[in-house]
């Protein structure tokens, strides 16, 4: 309850000391009064009609006075313009509101007297864990209708002592929506003259020169808005608009920074581990820029003069949080100590390019970095980036363009280098168990750079639930019968060094096919879809606005899909190049195995007007070439018909085969060369005998695995798409009267060998003879086919390492000789061997 009681005391106090920092006054007596004029004709779209914006600033009483009129038009300018809010900042700033009214019908109903000003802390930036404490204050007018005019002025008192006098800003003179009139004045003294510059045919101002002040005066028309086309940079700025500032140069905006972010010197070091034997110097860098990315939270509070002064890196390390500028000040005090020169460096997350055409300012700052060198380069690091990875010539820094070192010294902006692009590498294996059936699907994914830092704060941040359910659905998109086989797991090994961050996925996929509408077919679908969401561009008419393309960066994916069966594949080989990008693709296929590469490269971040159509309708054409489908015809499953060809070739092989073979029996009895020796078959005999044996169980399961005799697959090459099916189909034939030949021939040969005959020898030359050259042939047609795969090699090398072996030992072997003595007739003269066939 006490405790209670002290809060809400508390926040009373709060409330009342600031509602005194609002109040209603008259409009100051420096203030030149601009009136509306209705009559002047305007374009009323939307929701509202813009008819003035004055803006009056006062160097001398450090003053702004802000004066807005608009016409509402429709219901929805009722909602959103009813009320009034204007922000400013307690700490040195009070708000004055001077009247507020509606115009209605020519007549004015005066609202500021009778409506209440409610004053709240609204944090707009509480979500990047910022609070620069001001406060907003908030009218509400009741009783406004379509077609009012709504008319307010305000002046805000007070400018950041920081600034000790110096001023800058940026003054528009063109806008997003119509304007009838935009007046800007800035009022100063003779011994403070401010610098101009005219930005995109913006108009020269009027100079109004008196003993007491210095007047600049612009008074324009703002019916000539610009409207931004879609995807332009964010930093793409081209309305008409003049930079003002006091300072005369970069060395007056050092000069009012550096005393800042100077600091007594100490001995302040990181509560982190050193080896003086083993880190390197580089080593004693990284860990202390690791400690403040990591270990010091980022959290800020800026009001008044904490929005330029950081605290002091004692009180950071002490209390383990800063913002951006109190990190990169502890780092660079941290390297300081371990011999670095190191400095904070302002730069801009929004300005960038438009910095160096701008007056030198500290206002276009709105960031903090540190820069350093080491072995004789510069190094430039982002210390709010938590869990960021890879040694000095890895680090992935943001392209801020331009920085403004804090260092007695500096006299001008440096470049600050482009980041190394980030890589990813994704390999997917689809693993196929059958025609129509699942598949195992494994996804290993590689990421370096800015890409890498992404998925190591992805990982930390998120559940292993809600990580193994968003990849679900990822790829359900895909293939919709798809659940996981194991937690998705990752490697962050290398994050000293090169930076790599891999991840690894295992999934099932119960029904990979799909059937198409005719029920003809069935096919397959792979799609790279990580390279669709990253070139998944916006569209865009013919535009004369910069395209903002992303981030550059390397893609590459291998799909490896291994198929049940031996697979036809169509040649996809495009290479596409287009402003800014290029893209490769590969598929290729050895036996079972078809793999699917895809290569893209981002090399630009920012395309000119001209060059967008032709990115665009080139990357449609990449984006088309993205998936590759492998289909299965339906009627080639649906049943076994016989073939009555496959028949045929059988019952010829057969005949010829049986009879050549009775003959060669009876009739290939040549006389014995192992002088009347009748040795049993042994030593290394044994070897082949084993062969002949294993040999016509390993034919009958080829000639049953193969199909020969189904209608089917006499079809399938036809109806696979294969261009040269016909030659596909006549080895086919070959391959089927070649193996029932070669059956009976072996069995033949087995009755010999062990009736150890006399022909026996040579028939065994001719048995590895014909294997290997049967081998040769088959290995030839399926490699020019594009079917050839690893075994078809290991088929070859074991048909010629047999006939090698085989071959000079049947026709040299002594014991072979003497082993196949016996005849068929040995009362009888053999028929000559020419006469056998």
């Amino acid at each position: 309850m006490r405790l209670f009681i002290v809060s809400f005391t508390y926040i009373f106090c709060f409330l009342s000391l600031n509602a005194q920092s609002v109040k209603k006054t008259k409009a100051p007596q420096w203030v030149n009064s601009i009136t509306i004029d209705d009559t002047v004709n305007r374009i009323e779209e939307g929701a509202v009609s813009y008819l003035l914006i004055d803006l009056q600033d006062n160097l001398i009483g450090k003053e702004q006075y802000i004066h807005y009129a608009l016409k509402v038009l429709n219901g929805d300018g009722v909602q959103e313009f009813s009320d009034i809010s204007a922000s400013f900042d307690p700490t040195f700033q009070t708000l004055e509101f001077h009247f507020v009214q509606i115009v209605r019908n020519g007549s004015i109903i005066e609202k500021l007297s009778n409506s209440p000003i409610k004053t709240f802390q609204r944090e707009t930036n509480h979500e990047r864990s910022l609070y620069d404490g001001s406060l907003t204050a908030v009218l509400n007018l009741s009783d406004v209708r379509e077609g009012d005019i709504i008319e307010y002025a305000y002046s805000i008192k007070g400018f950041n002592p920081v600034n000790k006098g110096n001023y800058a800003s940026i003054l528009y003179q063109q806008y997003t929506s119509p304007v009838n009139r935009i007046y800007s004045r800035l009022v100063t003294d003779q011994d403070n003259k401010i610098g101009y510059k005219l930005l995109h045919g913006a108009s020269e101002p009027k100079i109004l020169n008196s003993s007491e002040a210095l007047e600049y005066i612009w008074d324009n028309s703002g019916s000539e808005h610009l409207v931004y086309e879609n995807s332009v940079p964010y930093s793409y700025d081209v309305q008409k608009r003049v930079s003002v500032s006091t300072f005369k140069d970069w060395g007056e905006v050092g000069a009012l920074l550096n005393p800042l972010y100077s600091i007594e010197k100490n001995t302040l070091k990181a509560p982190i581990d050193i080896d003086e034997e083993l880190d390197s110097k580089q080593d004693i860098i990284i860990k202390n820029i690791r400690f403040v990315q990591d270990e010091i939270r980022y959290l800020g509070f800026e009001s008044g003069i904490g929005a330029y002064k950081p605290n002091s890196p004692e009180k950071v390390l002490s209390r383990r949080y800063g913002d951006c500028k109190d990190k990169s000040l502890l780092l660079s005090n941290l390297l300081q100590n371990q011999g670095v020169n190191a400095h904070p460096i302002l730069v801009s997350t929004l300005a960038k390019d438009d910095m160096d055409e701008l007056l030198p300012s500290h206002y276009m700052f709105d960031h903090c970095i540190v820069y350093f060198e080491h072995g004789g380069n510069e190094y430039f690091v982002d210390p709010t980036i938590s869990n960021q990875g890879g040694d000095l010539s890895h680090f992935a820094t943001p392209d801020y363009k331009f920085g403004f070192v804090l260092n007695e010294g500096s006299k001008n902006l440096i470049p600050i280098p482009k980041p190394i692009k980030s890589r990813i590498r994704i390999v997917e294996d689809i693993v196929i168990d059958s025609i129509g059936g699942s598949a195992t699907f494994s996804v290993t994914s590689e990421y370096t750079g800015s890409k890498a830092d992404y998925m190591r704060s992805y990982f930390k941040n998120n559940t292993e639930e809600s990580i193994n359910k968003e990849y679900l659905n990822y790829y359900s998109s895909l293939y919709p019968t798809i659940s996981s086989s194991d937690k998705i797991s990752y490697t962050d090994d290398s994050r000293p060094w090169e930076n790599i961050f891999t991840t690894n996925e295992t999934y099932h996929i119960d029904s990979i096919w799909s059937t198409s509408d005719s029920d003809e077919s069935i096919y397959f679908d792979t799609y790279s879809i990580v390279l669709d969401g990253l070139t998944n561009y916006s569209k865009s008419p013919k535009r004369k606005m910069p395209y903002y393309v992303g981030v550059p960066f390397v893609f590459s994916q291998t799909t490896r899909i291994t198929l049940p069966e031996l697979w036809s594949i169509t040649d996809d080989n495009p290479k596409i190049t287009g402003p800014g990008f290029s893209y490769e693709k590969q598929v290729s296929s050895i036996g079972k195995l078809v793999t699917i590469s895809h290569k893209y490269e981002l090399d630009k971040e920012v395309l000119d007007a001209e060059s967008v159509p032709s990115f665009l309708d080139k990357n449609n054409e990449v984006r088309e070439k993205l998936g590759y489908q492998l289909y299965y015809m339906t009627s080639m499953t649906s049943g076994s018909q016989i073939s009555w060809i496959s028949v045929f070739i059988a019952i010829i092989s057969l005949f010829i085969g049986v009879f050549l073979a009775i003959r060669l029996y009876k009739y290939f009895d040549p006389v014995s060369e192992g002088e009347d020796k009748a040795l049993s078959i042994g030593g290394w005999l044994v070897l082949p005998a084993i062969g002949l044996v294993l040999t016509p169980f390993i034919l009958i399961f080829h000639l049953v695995s193969n199909d020969y005799f189904n209608k089917n697959i006499w079809q399938g090459f036809r109806l696979g798409g294969y261009e040269n099916h016909r030659i596909l189909n006549l080895y086919m034939g070959f391959e089927l009267f070649y193996n029932i030949a070669f059956l009976v021939f072996t069995i033949l040969l087995i009755l010999m060998f062990f009736k150890r005959r006399t022909g026996l020898p040579k028939l065994m030359v001719i048995f590895y003879s014909t294997n290997l050259l049967a081998v040769l042939l088959g290995g030839f047609v399926l490699n020019q086919s594009g079917l050839s795969d690893a075994s078809t090699f290991k088929d070859i090398f074991r048909a010629i390492l047999s006939a090698a072996i085989w071959i000079p030992y049947f026709l040299l072997s002594k014991r072979v000789k003497e082993t196949f003595t016996q005849r068929y007739s040995p009362d009888k003269l053999s028929v000559p061997e020419k006469s056998l066939i």
